[in-house]
């Protein structure tokens, strides 16, 4: 049986009582961290609009939750929540959560549905609601750009995490999230007539009046992009942002202090001022110490490390990265012919409007090329090699690539990584491209497995395509050997990719929500620095500079070749001058010139020297 509704006890009036008590019965804390407390005061008594910005582990979702808890347990007639995320199954963790704590804490029990009302994790009514007063229901969750948001009312939004790296890493995308994100502004009930926000009615008192609490949007949310659209609710819409980072930035350095642009939190930023031996220390170490903050940042790229955990979105200048892939010539190539000439232009009739760029800032376009000379036929020119970097199962993939070189240009036809490892299925689909493209080199990376690798596919490519699998040792540190390979190839537009290459990457990416574009070639291309652990995956970028690498020596040989070959020569016919009995050739040895060229036949027709014509009288 629901016990009926009861006002809340005046203790636990107040939200950070209130979160306390609930941590308790939940087993989690006995109160609130100094950091958490923070959150909830500026959730409580911050403005209407308003974005939290934490570091992921400060229980953002779960104090967000307890807030709404809050609302409901003391005015559970008017309030009408809505939890936005960036999918329904995320908002519907939270919003189950909620209905969970109606059956299991004493206090909230009263909030549980009637037997005959709505009381799905996705939607559901609170036992005391005014029953056929509105349509909207107590609760609901949405993802957020669900068809379903439009229209809704409700008097608390909390749009949580909404902002991921794959629904925002296209400017259509960014722009298709921001206009939904508008779009809570139209959700949110407008103040009563009568509400007072100088003078808010008693929380004794919600079973009389029609509000208690005040309307309120509050984001809760970490950055995962380097132009976060936090930041253009801030500029936009007028919201106001506040930062809790894991650990207290350094006043003294700008790239730090100024990152959040005078939006850190109030206590954070006083006591790291009065107190500068905080700097670098966990700010919540009831939480996170400081051996957990190392651990977890070890396992972590410094970008992603920055974004999520010290919440500074401004490290990522286009000047920090050295690739650009609108920088990359895009052409349809089918492996048949290769062209002689490609002249690379950025002019906008170029741009290949029908691929989707995940560049940064600016770079948001592919290129055609703007002049392909004659086409050489595979018959009459193909150095084609396969490259693969072995990494074992886990967290790194397999990643491999398929190049050809032509006139000092490098052309990618086919790409691709996996994590099953050193699987059958897997050493033959590389054996099979291998075949599909008539490849004469297979070479892989031998850091690791000490020629494992080469000794498995060795008899599979035997059977399959007879080609000599061979193994090199790389070294040097990874990023600055990817960046020193493949950045000056790609700012002189001499590395060209084939159209589909970039289609799959953008098709596969999509098909996994949460690591797809991280785990892409153009991703990695576009975020690549020098700085090491850049990059939480690097797998496509490291193999397809192993692959250039392999090429640019080829060609450094082949110059040194004809450079030894053109000494050569000199030394010849210097040795030639020093034998010969010719007056005017040991002249010419003497003064440093160059033997004369010999005449010879031509036409089949020897000429005879000019005879001298006789002095005159």
């Amino acid at each position: 049986m629901i016990p009926d509704w009861e006002p809340l006890p005046k203790e636990l009036w107040p939200l950070d009582a209130f979160a306390a008590y609930i941590l308790q019965e939940l087993g989690l804390a006995d109160e609130p961290t100094k950091q958490q407390l923070g959150i909830l005061e500026w959730g409580d008594e911050g403005p209407q609009f308003q974005i939290t910005v934490g570091f992921r582990g400060v229980a953002k979702s779960t104090l967000a939750a307890i807030d709404a808890m809050h609302r409901l347990r003391i005015d559970p007639f008017n309030e009408k929540v809505l939890i936005a995320s960036n999918t329904d199954e995320k908002a519907e963790e939270i919003t189950g959560q909620m209905l969970a704590w109606t059956q299991t804490i004493d206090i909230l029990r009263c909030l549980q549905p009637r037997p005959d009302g709505l009381k799905a994790a996705s939607a559901f009514n609170v036992a005391p609601a005014r029953a056929g007063a509105e349509q909207a229901p107590s609760v609901r969750a949405s993802g957020i750009l669900a068809s379903a948001l439009t229209g809704k009312r409700a008097t608390f939004i909390v749009p949580d995490d909404i902002e991921t790296l794959n629904n925002s890493i296209t400017p259509l995308k960014v722009e298709r999230l921001f206009h939904a994100m508008s779009e809570f502004e139209n959700i949110i009930k407008p103040a009563d007539r009568d509400w007072d926000p100088s003078n808010p009615p008693g929380f004794d008192m919600a079973d009389q009046v029609r509000q208690v609490f005040p309307r309120r949007i509050s984001y809760k949310g970490t950055p995962h992009l380097e132009s976060s659209l936090y930041w253009r609710l801030v500029r936009e819409r007028g919201y106001a942002i506040r930062f809790w980072p894991c650990r207290y930035p350094d006043p003294s350095k700008p790239e730090e202090w100024d990152a959040y642009e005078g939006n850190l939190d109030p206590l954070i930023a006083a006591e790291v001022q009065a107190h500068p031996e905080l700097v670098g220390a966990p700010t919540d170490p009831e939480r996170f110490d400081h051996e957990e903050l190392l651990g977890r940042q070890s396992r972590m790229s410094r970008q992603n490390w920055q974004y999520q955990w010290m919440l500074n979105t401004r490290i990522s200048t286009t000047d920090r990265y050295p690739i650009r892939l609108g920088d990359l010539v895009v052409l349809a190539l089918d492996g048949k012919a290769l062209p002689e000439l490609v002249v690379w232009s950025d002019d906008a009739e170029l741009r290949h409007t029908d691929l989707v760029c995940v560049g940064m800032g600016a770079d948001r376009h592919y290129h055609k090329p703007k002049v392909l000379g004659s086409w050489l036929p595979r018959s009459e020119h193909w150095n084609a090699g396969l490259f693969i970097d072995p990494s074992g199962r886990g967290k790194d993939e397999l990643a491999w690539t398929v190049l050809v070189e032509l006139n000092g240009n490098i052309f990618v036809l086919e790409e691709g990584g996996t994590s099953a490892g050193y699987e059958e299925e897997v050493l033959t689909m590389l054996a099979q491209r291998a075949k599909h493209w008539g490849v004469v080199t297979v070479k892989a990376e031998s850091n690791f497995g000490d020629g494992m690798f080469a000794a498995l596919l060795q008899p599979v490519m035997t059977k399959i395509h007879r080609v000599v699998v061979e193994e090199e040792r790389v070294s040097q540190q990874k990023e600055m050997r990817i960046v020193d390979s493949l950045a000056p190839l790609i700012q002189q537009h001499r590395l060209i990719v084939a159209k589909a290459v970039l289609q799959r990457s953008y098709a596969e990416a999509e098909q996994d929500p949460e690591h797809g574009h991280l785990r892409s070639l153009p991703y990695q291309l576009s975020r690549i620095t020098t700085e090491r652990g850049c990059l939480e995956w690097d797998d496509r970028a490291d193999v397809l500079s192993f692959g250039v690498k392999h090429y640019l020596d080829l060609l450094a040989k082949d110059q040194e070749k004809e450079q030894q070959k053109r000494v050569d020569e000199e030394e010849d016919a210097l040795l030639a001058l020093f034998l010969s009995d010719d007056a005017s050739a040991i002249d010419t040895l003497v003064m440093g010139g160059r033997r004369p060229a010999q005449r010879g036949p031509q036409g089949g027709v020897t000429r005879e020297p000019r005879p001298v014509a006789a002095a005159r009288p």
